[in-house]
Parts: C-alpha cells; sequence; structure tokens
C-alpha cells in the first residue's frame, strides 16, 4: 500500500517525497531497486520480500520462502533474477515476472549483502561469519569463498568493468579482490568506522565507500585515495550512484541524506530522514530513474523520493558561479612517551622554529603546524594538528583514547635512565 503523502520538512528544490510505501508486518532491512525498471524490492524482518512499482507506489507481489528475516535483495543486471539473503543462512533466487522460487544457495552465516556481476553469470555475497562467497548464479555451485575480513562483511560491488570485486567489513577496510582467481588486490585503509557501504561508478574507475562521517573516493587500479567527502556529522550508512554516475547519494545517521555532484564533488542538495538509534538504514538509488528510497525511523515505512535532475544540476552550475567549495582534510600528529623528557620543548621547537624551555604539560596541549599547510593540486586544503600528551602515568589511560586516530606518532623516552630507558614507551 503507499501513500502520497506531503513533506512537513522543508526539502531543497528539485527532491519531492512521491509515495510512502507501507505492507510489511516487520521492520524492514533493505531495498534495491531493478536497474532495467521502476521496481523496488524490499526484504523484513517478516521473512518476505515485496516488489513495488516505485514509480506508482503499488505492490506488485510478496516472495515467500525464507525461514528467518530477509536482509538482503539483489537485482541481476537484466532485472529478470532477484537474489534474497536471508538470517536463515540461504540465499533464494526468484524470477521476477512470475515471483517463481528458482533455487537456494546454502553454505556460510547469514547474509548480509549481495550483489551481481555485469554479466549476471556470479553472484556474490557478504556474510556474517566474516566471508565473501562467489557462486555461479545459473547452477547454484559454490566457486569459492574469499577470507581475509576481521569482521562482518556489509557490504559487496562488482567493477563494471569486471576487474575486481569490492568489499566493505566493520574491519574499517574495503578490500578489492580480482573475482576470477580471488587474490587480494588491494586493502584500503584510512576510515575511522566500519564500511557499511561500498559502490562503484558506472565506469568503473571509482569506489566509493561509507566508513564512520566520511565518503572515501578510491582508484580501483592503484587503491590510491582520491577524495574524501566531508559533511555528514554522524555515521555514514548508505551510498548510491543516480543519473548515469553524475550524481552520488549518501545517507548519514545525522538523519540527512546529502546529494554530491561527481563532477566537482561538491555537496548541492541535502533532505532530512531519520534514522532510528542503533539501526543502519538502507537506501538504494535507481542508476538512471530520478529515484531514491530510504527507510524511515520506525523501520516499517519506505519513502521513495523524486528528484528533479535539471534543478540539481542547475543548482550546482548556480553554486559554482558564485563561490567555490573548500575541502579540507586534518593530519594528527601527537607526542607521546615519557615526562620530562622534553616533549613539550621539541614540540614549541617544529612549530615556532626556535628553542624555548618549556615548563612540564599536564594533560594534553596542541598547535596548529603551519610548516606542514598546503592546498593540494586537487584543490583540497591540508592542515596539520601537532598533539603533546603529557607523559605522567595519571593520564596515560585518557590519552590512549585520542591516539587511535592519529596519522603520525613522536615517540620520546627517557635516554639517561640505564635501567629501563623504553619503560614510558609501551603505553
Amino acid at each position: 500500500m503507499a501513500k502520497r503523502v506531503k513533506s512537513k520538512a522543508k526539502l531543497p528544490p528539485g527532491v519531492k517525497l512521491l509515495h510512502t510505501l507501507e505492507g510489511h508486518n516487520g521492520t524492514v532491512n533493505c531495498v534495491v531497486f531493478d536497474p532495467r525498471s521502476g521496481t523496488l524490492a524490499s526484504g523484513s524482518n517478516d521473512a518476505t520480500v515485496k516488489l513495488w512499482d516505485a514509480r506508482s507506489g503499488g505492490l506488485v507481489r510478496t516472495l515467500e520462502g525464507h525461514r528467518g528475516s530477509a536482509y538482503s535483495v539483489a537485482f541481476d543486471p537484466l532485472g529478470k533474477t532477484l537474489a534474497s539473503g536471508s538470517a536463515d543462512k540461504t540465499v533464494k533466487l526468484w524470477d521476477v515476472r512470475s515471483g517463481n522460487y528458482m533455487r537456494t544457495f546454502e553454505g556460510h552465516g547469514g547474509v548480509g549483502c549481495l550483489a551481481f556481476d555485469l554479466q549476471g553469470k556470479t553472484l556474490a555475497s557478504g556474510s556474517d561469519d566474516n566471508t565473501v562467497r562467489l557462486w555461479d548464479a545459473r547452477s547454484g555451485k559454490l566457486l569459492r569463498t574469499l577470507e581475509g575480513h576481521k569482521d562482518l562483511v556489509w557490504s559487496v560491488a562488482f567493477d563494471p568493468q569486471g576487474k575486481s570485486l569490492a568489499s566493505g567489513s566493520g574491519d574499517y577496510t574495503p578490500r578489492l579482490l580480482d573475482p576470477t582467481s580471488g587474490k587480494l588486490l588491494h586493502t584500503l585503509k584510512g576510515h575511522q568506522g566500519g564500511v557499511r557501504s561500498v559502490r562503484f561508478d558506472p565506469t568503473g574507475r571509482i569506489l566509493a565507500s561509507a566508513g564512520g562521517t566520511a565518503v572515501k573516493l578510491w582508484d580501483p587500479a592503484s587503491g590510491k585515495l582520491l577524495r574524501a567527502l566531508e559533511g555528514h556529522t554522524d555515521l555514514i550508512e548508505a551510498l548510491g550512484f543516480l543519473h548515469a554516475g553524475r550524481l552520488l547519494a549518501s545517507k548519514g545517521q545525522d538523519n540527512q541524506v546529502r546529494i554530491w555532484s561527481c563532477t566537482d564533488w561538491n555537496q548541492i542538495a541535502t533532505f532530512p530522514e531519520p534514522s532510528p538509534d542503533g539501526w543502519i538504514c538502507p537506501l538504494a538509488c535507481h542508476p538512471d530513474l530520478p529515484l531514491i528510497a530510504t527507510l524511515f525511523a520506525d523501520r516499517k515505512r519506505i519513502h521513495i523520493w523524486e528528484l528533479d535532475f535539471e534543478i540539481l544540476l542547475g543548482r550546482q552550475a548556480s553554486l559554482a558561479a558564485t563561490a567555490a567549495a573548500v575541502h579540507h582534510t586534518t593530519a594528527k600528529i601527537v607526542l607521546v612517551g615519557d615526562h620530562s623528557v622534553g616533549k613539550s620543548a621539541l614540540g614549541y621547537r617544529l612549530i615556532h622554529e626556535r628553542f624555548e624551555k618549556q615548563e612540564s604539560t599536564h594533560g594534553q596541549q596542541f598547535w596548529v603546524y603551519p610548516a606542514l599547510g598546503r592546498r593540494r593540486a586537487d584543490g583540497t586544503d591540508c592542515e596539520a594538528i601537532l598533539w603533546d600528551f603529557a607523559g605522567q602515568p595519571d593520564y596515560r589511560l585518557v590519552h590512549a583514547l585520542f591516539v587511535d586516530n592519529a596519522d603520525l606518532a613522536l615517540v620520546l623516552f627517557d635516554a639517561s635512565d640505564l635501567r629501563d630507558p623504553l619503560h614510558g614507551v609501551d603505553f
């Protein structure tokens, strides 16, 4: 059942709430669009998958057969086959046109994410047993099991060029693998949170990953970080490319959906969508049609949003004409070690380029490091912050909370202590 509801929140030009879909008897866990039509699939804790006509809001059919919650859904590239993964540790394939069940894949834990390759021949499934499995979609044969993640796998995506498979995990890393050989190509490091979503752009030249509060853009061939998109103030839950790769959408637990231009990576629109506390809500973007699906905070209602690409891209041009966006990144350098060994004096010397005697630090102090500030070729303003952590034992437990996101550490020890000069380094 669909309801036409006017959003009470003020929406930006070019964004309209089209439908609110209701009908599941349990909370909704996943949504995905058929890339060849306006069909939307949703999986729920009621162990069913529902197919909706996203443009009219009508329910097409309900697929039943799982014995546990439906955690993930994926269409093949032609929209003929739908895969659904469940807490019952199975993946089921369905004929989309008839709704008939086709086959079941068994072999690992709860299936949290699914993706077909560009030909629809291979299906990847990610699980809470920290593995990714590759299946022959026609025969149901297990092709290989890919191991290496240290936490559950949240997201999988095939490179449109067929060269790699990306997986995102709770271990804070996306990984790129060769789907033919299973060889690890790259482990991408730098996220400050579990990687909930990985998505390739339609060309396969950019991999977007969401972990913590930043979207990171990578070159899949080299594994090099190209850019970080900042703006969300809480955990990012999901990503999706729109309009043949001209736009990128991100959904965060800051209760916002943000739309980014893939031309200059500026944010061109944002609209509110509340998230339930402690629950990761899905986002689905149609690759060509101007449609986005999100889950409302009650986890039972699905919102269908309609975008006006001309207005949004016109707004992008207007913003570019009036002011250039500023992209910013910060590196954190910490001075740690024993107390009374000259950390503060060293910090003062690095910042001010002259020596001056310093009193012993209590707690922590920090400075902007001007010598390392610069603007990169991509226009990003870079700065470095130098943190001086007091070395007294009483402070060490507290300081350990601030070290995990450091980019560089300078460790000083007491070389005059003949018995154990490194005793202050371990902490």
